[in-house]
């Protein structure tokens, strides 16, 4: 006989990096995936070598590299919790978007990562200003999801 769930939580997550935030119009671009590593979810996309390929940030990058954020796929196997390589990534160039914000964020902050770990953050020093870029909500301690407004 198959499992039936029995239990229920009064809450459901707001949700994951990665994921869109709301049905607001929005645009979406794919990349396809350079790096043999692959591509997280909910993590800034640069431009990669070849036309239309995409990679995660590394030392160095600049904001002109910048393409978009990585966005969550359901199509992909959900324990990967990621794109691998060579796989056509869905990426938002403008829209709100879930991260992960490593340090606490207020709504309204500006957007910066930081190149060497692809870390979200709102502070300028040694990080990549993401231009108008914002904020959306606020978080009261580190590595906490917040929603980001692109465009």
């Amino acid at each position: 006989m198959p499992a039936v769930q029995t239990t229920y939580s009064a809450n459901i997550r707001p949700g994951l990096p990665g994921m869109i935030v709301d049905e607001v119009p929005k645009t979406l671009i794919s990349r396809t995936v350079e790096a043999a590593g692959g591509l997280a979810f909910g993590i800034p996309v640069m431009q990669g070598t070849a036309d239309k390929a995409g990679r995660a940030p590394t030392t160095g990058d600049t904001a002109a590299k910048f393409v978009g954020i990585s966005v969550r796929d359901r199509s992909v196997k959900a324990e990967a919790n990621q794109y691998s390589q060579y796989e056509s990534a869905r990426v938002m160039t403008e829209g709100a978007i879930w991260v992960t914000a490593a340090v606490q964020v207020a709504a309204g902050d500006p957007v910066y990562f930081v190149p060497a770990t692809s870390a979200w953050t709102n502070v300028a020093t040694d990080n990549v200003q993401v231009a108008g870029a914002r904020f959306d909500t606020s978080t009261t301690g580190t590595n906490q999801l917040a929603q980001v407004r692109l465009g």
